[in-house]
């Protein structure tokens, strides 16, 4: 395989982060690192430093470019990158708003460059095993999402660039696109209806916002977003209800999945063959309880034999026999899935570079759509204050 020379623009946390990360990777060489602050590289040897990124993309050796600088610059930098032709991973969001995202996309396609945008959850385990699921059909329809998340704003003075809507968008755009593309990940559907709610510490910082979303497969998907919490709290759940199953995850890189799903023998099988499930509890239909009617209710309209065991769900009947409950698991800590999904992520960049055949797992139209959502769900939050 061929060594990339790797450039990197943006060497915050996050930028560190991925130079880390890189350099344990075969055929990887980080070679270029530029930002504004000198001191964010000034421990760095062996790379050559740049405080001007424009200095970075005139490097000719430089192949592909990682931008992690704050969304008000993606569209500047991604076009001067893929101009030169350099092929890009560009961290999420794709960029502060709609029009600037299209333009990103509308460059990419006239360099013919690799561009791809850094939504490193979808490289997780865990989700693509869920999402892979979903995708069987095994757990019916999936109906309702919701996502809430709570993050601490020690580390973000007032002044930081994150509570700048011109620089940042705010959370749902700077942040929330994560959660909602994995919902679009695990089960895409174009969107119907967006609205939104939000809470504003003061005038300059907008610490709180709801996303809805309403989706043309009937499914609806809440985000709250959160960052007025201390970090003793600070936490990230997601729940699923599908027609025949429960799936509930915790931390935004989730290493467990909880699940109570109805199954049938061709279900029971494909759950069975995933390595990361692990079976707590089978019970057979005929003796599990439904508790959704108290005590004295009376008997149902609805018979049901022992050898028809349908179950109805948004009015879509299913032929199931027996009830599961489990876990999906990840033998590893969160900083090794951690690294190993932002390795995967550029490792999929390079294997287009290589294979223009190979699908790529975060393209930049998913990074459109995610965004369309969160731009839609922000301009109606902040016309109802």
């Amino acid at each position: 395989m061929k060594a990339y020379n790797i450039g990197i623009i943006g060497f915050g946390g996050f930028g560190k982060f991925l130079f880390h990360a890189w350099n344990q990777l075969d055929h990887v060489r980080v070679v270029a690192i530029a930002d504004k602050n000198p001191a964010a590289f000034a421990d760095i040897k062996g790379v050559n430093c740049f405080t001007d990124w424009k200095e970075l993309v005139a490097s000719l050796d430089i192949e592909l470019v990682a931008i992690v600088t704050d969304p008000s610059t993606h569209r500047e930098i991604a076009e001067a990158c893929m101009s030169a032709g350099k092929h890009v991973l560009i961290e999420k969001p794709l960029a502060i708003n709609t029009v600037d995202a299209r333009e990103i996309i509308k460059t990419r396609d006239r360099t013919g460059v690799v561009a791809a945008i850094d939504f490193i959850m979808r490289f997780n385990p865990l989700l693509k095993a869920i999402q892979s699921l979903t995708q069987t059909g095994i757990f019916g329809k999936l109906r309702r999402a919701d996502i809430e998340n709570y993050a601490q704003d020690e580390q973000l003075p007032p002044e930081h660039w994150f509570w700048q809507r011109d620089r940042s968008g705010g959370i749902l755009i700077e942040h929330a696109v994560h959660f909602i593309d994995l919902i679009h990940f695990i089960a895409p559907s174009p969107h119907l209806v967006v609205n939104g709610l939000k809470h504003n510490r003061d005038a300059g910082h907008e610490d709180q916002i709801i996303a809805n979303v309403l989706y043309e497969s009937g499914l609806t998907a809440t985000h709250y977003h959160s960052f007025a919490r201390p970090g003793f709290f600070e936490s990230t759940s997601i729940k699923l209800s599908y027609d025949l199953a429960d799936i509930e995850l915790q931390g935004w890189i989730p290493l467990v999945a909880k699940i109570n799903v109805l199954v049938n023998g061709r279900s029971k099988e494909l759950l069975f063959a995933n390595p990361l499930f692990e079976c707590l509890q089978v019970e057979a239909i005929k003796d599990v309880n439904d508790q959704s009617r108290p005590a004295g209710w009376g008997p149902s309209d609805i018979k049901q034999t022992e050898q028809s065991m349908g179950i109805y769900s948004g009015g879509i009947r299913y032929e199931v026999d027996e009830q599961l409950s489990g876990r999906f698991v990840l033998h590893q800590t969160k900083q090794q899935v951690y690294v190993a999904c932002v390795q995967s992520s550029l490792l999929d960049i390079i294997q287009k570079i290589d294979e223009p055949a190979h699908h790529l797992t975060a393209t930049l139209e998913s990074g459109l759509c995610s965004l369309e959502v969160a731009e839609l769900a922000t301009i109606s939050a902040r016309s109802n204050t």
